[in-house]
C-alpha cells in the first residue's frame, strides 16, 4: 500500500510529528499521492500496532507536547522490501474519473464538455503553478532531513509531475478543438 510505504519513506529521513508529515504530503507528494490528514493519522496508527514506527512524546512549555514517530528496523526492511519490489501489475492498473466523463459525454452537450475541459485545463495549470512553488523548497526539505542526494530523485518525479500535467493540458486542448470542429 502506498500510503504505508511512503510515510515509512519520510519516516527513514528524519523523525517527524503526524503534523510534520501531513505537511510534507500537501507541499511535495500531493501532485502524485493524496492522502487527508485524517488517514495519515490511521496509518500511523497501523504502523505502530506492525512495529514498523514507534513514537515518543516530545514535551513542550510553550506548545502543546507533540508525538515524533520514527522508524524502526522492522520499519526499514519492509520499506527496502517494497522498493525493491519489481512487480509493477498494481502500478499499471489506472483510474482515471475524468476519461469515464469524457468516455460518456455523448449525454452531454458539446457546451458542457468543453467546460469540463477548460475547467480541467484550469486546474492542472495550478497544479503547475503549486508545483513550481513546491519546487523551490526542495532545498528547505534537504536541509530537514540532512540528506542532500535525495533531491537527485526528488526532481525526477517533480518532472514526471510537469510533463504530465502538461501533456494533460495539451490532451485537453485537442479534445476542445475536435469538440469545436463538430460545432462548425
Amino acid at each position: 500500500m502506498p500510503l504505508k510505504h511512503a510515510i515509512l519513506g519520510l519516516l527513514n529521513y528524519a523523525d517527524m510529528s503526524g503534523y510534520d508529515i501531513d505537511r510534507f504530503f500537501k507541499s511535495s507528494i500531493a501532485f502524485y499521492w493524496h492522502a487527508q490528514t485524517s488517514q495519515i493519522y490511521k496509518e500511523l496508527n497501523n504502523l505502530t500496532a506492525n512495529h514498523y514506527v514507534e513514537s515518543d512524546i516530545v514535551y513542550q512549555s510553550d506548545k502543546p507536547n507533540k508525538k515524533l514517530f520514527h522508524i524502526t528496523d522492522e520499519g526499514k526492511v519492509e520499506l527496502h522490501r517494497w522498493l525493491a519490489d519489481a512487480n509493477i501489475d498494481d502500478i499499471m492498473k489506472y483510474k482515471n474519473p475524468l476519461l469515464i466523463k469524457i468516455f460518456f459525454s455523448g449525454n452531454l452537450g458539446i457546451d458542457q464538455t468543453m467546460r469540463l475541459l477548460e475547467k480541467y485545463i484550469q486546474s492542472c495549470a495550478q497544479i503547475i503553478e503549486d508545483m513550481n512553488a513546491d519546487i523551490n523548497k526542495i532545498s528547505e526539505f534537504e536541509t530537514q532531513i540532512e540528506q542532500k542526494d535525495e533531491s537527485f530523485f526528488w526532481s525526477m518525479t517533480m518532472t514526471y509531475g510537469f510533463m504530465y500535467y502538461q501533456n494533460e493540458i495539451k490532451w485537453a486542448n485537442w479534445c476542445i478543438d475536435k469538440l469545436k470542429e463538430r460545432i462548425s
